[in-house]
């Protein structure tokens, strides 16, 4: 078993879900680049994606892995961090339940028993698709 596949082992096991293949394909080939910041619509405004999550060389801070162990306890059932925003808070990708395949927005300050989130695209390849570069005069 190579090095990627034992690491997407242990975030399945911290989940309690397989990863979908699409994703897969997307944590093996590494994140999209962008010549400006990045957001996706939410809330009626462009909401930055600072940085997607990564199962191979770079900071720990962007390690798929080490993010789940660090807070699998506190997302919603079956939420994978997908990536991150300015503030810390996570787009996340559902991987069972009745949000199977969606991607919503995690705020992470909230009650521990909290696990609301707010919808973002009705899928992965969704999520993907919206994301729009920033205006040089966007504020």
């Amino acid at each position: 078993m190579s090095d990627f596949e034992k690491r997407v082992s242990s975030v399945q096991a911290l989940v309690g879900a397989a990863l979908p293949a699409e994703y897969l394909s997307f944590l093996r080939a590494g994140p999209p680049t962008y010549d400006r910041a990045v957001g996706v619509p939410l809330r009626g405004e462009l909401w930055d994606v600072t940085y997607f999550f990564i199962l191979s060389p770079g900071p720990e801070y962007r390690q798929l892995d080490a993010t789940c162990r660090l807070v699998s306890d506190v997302l919603p059932p079956f939420a994978l961090p997908i990536a991150s925003d300015h503030a810390g808070n996570f787009f996340c990708l559902f991987l069972h339940g009745e949000s199977k395949g969606q991607v919503a927005w995690w705020d992470h300050e909230r009650e521990l028993d909290d696990h609301h989130t707010e919808p973002v695209a009705a899928s992965f390849e969704a999520f993907l698709s919206s994301i729009e570069e920033f205006k040089p005069n966007d504020a």
